[in-house]
Formats: structure tokens, sequence, C-alpha cells
């Protein structure tokens, strides 16, 4: 009876060392670096008297740098993230904002009138740093394998333990045929009727995320920050695909945020899709709808201007020269 006791226990102890020798590798892939958690380092210091914030997806994630800026910021946005969990990150963190500071609120395309039910692929981020009772669903077993063994759900994405995917460089920008190629799939996928991205749910759609974009608004009202409706720049070429392929897109889209403007008078929408600053100069892009390190820099600095010239930041000694 001992010797199977010690035979199972030092089975026990060898399964375990290698489920811990491989969530160990796991968690040191560029794959789970970029693919899963990146950039979620962030929300383990964020930081007291926030005066500029954006909240979005991966369009805000990498639209904004604020390590340029004469004002404390904080970019929020975590890639495909949706308007419940803006909502709900905000929530945790309003105390961190001063009084009167701005929050950029991204709308995207993929945004306007898609609906996801089901988080489950995205809840792997959110157990690392958001409360439980903000969650969609919180479940202790799927925290243990999302957040602190995640190789218990890596499934076939274990494979990136022997054979890893590069490490994203966002200083990059793309070749004319591979921006074409990019933005063909981008279409396709931000169009198609069920995917990542959520369903596909036209008029229930459009009213479910103007309702939780309404929510964030009123969070910031209720606090003293002004917010503010964003498109972050997008290249010509996903642009023309949209009205040649989506004729009716942009007065849906459009007429979401004209929708949201006239419920909140005072809420203002900065619309820099089409800006020629930026869709015409490729050199500014990681691919078809997100900047580069260096778009983001010029961007941001944009952005920061043009609300010093509304009045919605107050103007310091450090000016940013216009492109």
């Amino acid at each position: 009876m001992k010797r199977f006791i010690w035979k199972y226990l030092l089975l026990v102890l060898l399964v375990l060392s290698t489920v811990a020798v491989l969530n160990f590798l796991y968690t040191r892939t560029n794959y789970w670096k970029d693919s899963v958690i990146y950039g979620l380092s962030k929300f383990s210091e964020v930081p007291e008297h926030i005066q500029i914030a954006n909240v979005g997806s991966s369009h805000g994630q990498t639209g904004f740098d604020y390590n340029h800026i004469p004002y404390q910021g904080f970019n929020f946005a975590v890639s495909a993230q949706f308007f419940l969990y803006d909502y709900m990150i905000i929530k945790q963190y309003i105390e961190c904002f001063d009084k009167n500071a701005v929050l950029l609120i991204p709308i995207s395309y993929f945004q306007i009138t898609r609906i996801k039910t089901d988080f489950r692929d995205q809840r792997v981020r959110y157990y690392r740093f958001l409360d439980k009772q903000l969650m969609d669903k919180y479940s202790l077993s799927e925290k243990i394998m999302f957040s602190i063994v995640p190789v218990l759900s890596a499934g076939g994405n274990i494979k990136f333990i022997i054979n890893d995917t590069p490490p994203v460089d966002l200083s990059k920008c793309m070749t004319t045929d591979e921006l074409t190629k990019h933005c063909t799939g981008r279409y396709k996928y931000f169009t198609g009727k069920e995917n990542d991205l959520g369903k596909e749910s036209g008029a229930e759609g459009f009213a479910h995320n103007k309702q939780w974009v309404s929510k964030i608004i009123e969070l910031c009202r209720a606090y003293n920050i002004q917010p503010v409706l964003i498109t972050t720049p997008i290249t010509s070429v996903l642009n023309n695909m949209y009205a040649e392929k989506s004729p009716d897109f942009f007065d849906t889209f459009y007429r979401f945020t004209r929708e949201l403007q006239e419920a909140y008078p005072l809420v203002p929408y900065f619309d820099y899709s089409h800006d020629s600053r930026f869709e015409n100069n490729f050199s500014l892009f990681y691919d078809g709808d997100h900047l580069n390190t260096a778009g983001a820099e010029q961007f941001t600095a944009i952005v920061i201007s043009d609300l010093q010239s509304s009045g919605l930041l107050p103007v310091l000694s450090t000016t940013y020269p216009q492109e």
C-alpha cells in the first residue's frame, strides 16, 4: 500500500513539474506576450492624476503615445476591446482621473453594429487585472486556467513553445502590395457575419453599442471628466474598399456618432479616419488600420493640439509643430 502511495505521489509530482515547466516556457513565447497579453503589464502601473486617457480596441492601443506630451496620460485600450469592457475598465480606475480630464473614446469601424455575447476568448486578459465584479462572467477555474496556469488552456497554441512567432515590431510599415493584401483580409474580417468580433446584428447592434458608449459618457459626466469621441487614422486603401464594396457603411457609421452628439451636445467628435495627413502616408501605418510608433507619436501630438485649440486641454509650454 505504501509503495502504491509513493508511486502515486511521484506521478503527481511528475505531472505538476511537467505542467510548471510547460507553463514557464509558454508564457515566455512571443505568441503569448504579443497575441494574448500584449500591453497588459501597464495595468499594474496606472498613475494617479490622469489628465488625458483613452479606451478602445487595438486602434486606440497602437494609436496613442503619451510619452512625449506635457500631461499625465494613460492608454487603457486593449486589442479587440468592446465598449462593455471600455466601460468596466474606466469604472475600475475612475478615481485615478483628475477633474476636467479628457477621456478619448475611439469609435472603430467594426464596433458599430456587432454584438459579442461570449467573451470567453477575451477573459484571459481581464482576469489579470480587472476586479471580478466588473467582468461579464467570473469563474475561479477559468482564472486558474487563463491567468495562473495558462498552458492548461493553450490547446494547439502550445506549439509556439517549439515554433514561436516573431516579436511584434510596431515601428515597421508595409509595402503597397502587403498593404493591399492586408486590407483585403481586414475588410472581409470586419464585415463577416460572425467572427471573433461578435455577430453582425444590424439595428440591434447599433442600439446596443450606442447604449454602451452612452454609459461611458454618463460615467465621465458623473466624475467631471470630458468625454471625446474620436476615430483614429485609416489608410486610403481600406477606406476605398469600404466605399466601393459597402457604399452604405459610412452612412451608418456617421449616423452612430451623430446620434450620440445629438444626445450629448457637449461631447465633440474628432474624425481622423480620412485625414489627409495620414491616410495616404503609409509610412505612418503598421498595417491598413493601425498606426506604427512614428504615426502614433505624430497623431497624438495632433490630437493634443486640437484638444488645446478646442479649449478641452490647457495650453502648456510645450507646443507641437503641425505637419
